[in-house]
């Protein structure tokens, strides 16, 4: 399967204005790094991602970081960036967020002080992220990360909130039709990339992954390529459900590099 995969990418190249790209970032154009502010893109990545942007029907990253974030970490005004798992979307530097998730903003505020109070003294950084909230326990002992997740887990089901848990990091959203798969199914339908892949490495990419296969199977797309970041913390099924397995950030490069040959042709 993976060596079609690089050959379907090979052939991808050849023809650049049919191609969509879509990207997680934190572990899949970033390494994992204990909190979101220390995260950095490779240098490298991001120059062969503006060459893509230059080319493609369409790149973007789709993150669960805020969309503002997550374009302060690539700096490349030709990407589209939907952020927060799929709640908000930023292009051409204005921030359009879905207006069903807006009344559960307070709600979300309210978890996150209620997080600070009593998981915060334990070593937990808690991300201030607007309509999301994210709750991260990668520096901390086994036993304050259990914590860590059956308090948010209990007080944001309590409260209405939907609740996902990736690595290192437990998550709450508002409860409405709107996450990774809703955000790459938008963008496909306006953007119309005849083909088009999506690399991610945690539980929420998964929605990403499937949708891009719906969207394939019922002809939206010509051609769909799921490239999954292989991890010892990612769910299994990012390695069952992909195309292509690469190994961290420096193979999603290798990915996007030889897509990007196309453009010195």
């Amino acid at each position: 399967m993976s060596e079609r995969a690089w050959q379907r990418l090979e052939e991808w190249s050849r023809d650049l204005p049919s191609v969509g790209v879509f990207t997680d970032i934190d572990g899949t154009l970033a390494p994992i790094v204990p909190t979101p502010d220390m995260s950095e893109v490779p240098e490298k990545l991001r120059s062969t991602l503006s060459i893509l942007a230059d080319r493609c029907a369409i790149v973007a990253g789709v993150s669960g970081r805020t969309a503002r974030d997550a374009y302060d970490l690539l700096r490349l005004d030709g990407m589209v960036y939907f952020g927060n798992h799929g709640f908000e979307l930023l292009r051409d530097g204005a921030i359009w967020v879905i207006p069903e998730a807006r009344p559960y903003r307070e709600t979300v505020e309210h978890l996150e002080r209620r997080c600070r109070e009593e998981l915060g003294p334990l070593g937990a950084f808690v991300e201030s992220k607007g309509i999301t909230a994210s709750i991260h326990y990668r520096n901390v002992p086994p036993e304050v990360g259990e914590r860590c997740r059956e308090f948010v887990t209990r007080e944001g089901e309590r409260l209405g909130l939907r609740i996902t848990v990736g690595r290192g990091v437990v998550e709450a959203r508002p409860p409405v039709s709107a996450d990774k798969g809703t955000a790459v199914r938008r963008l496909v339908e306006e953007y119309r990339p005849k083909r088009a892949l999506f690399a991610g490495d945690d539980t929420t990419d998964l929605d990403a992954f499937r949708e891009l296969r719906r969207l394939r199977d019922t002809g939206a797309l010509k051609e769909a390529l799921i490239v999954g970041v292989e991890s010892e913390e990612g769910p299994p099924e990012i390695v069952r459900e992909a195309d292509l397995v690469v190994d961290g950030v420096e193979g999603v490069g290798s990915v996007l590099r030889l897509l990007a040959r196309g453009a010195a042709s």
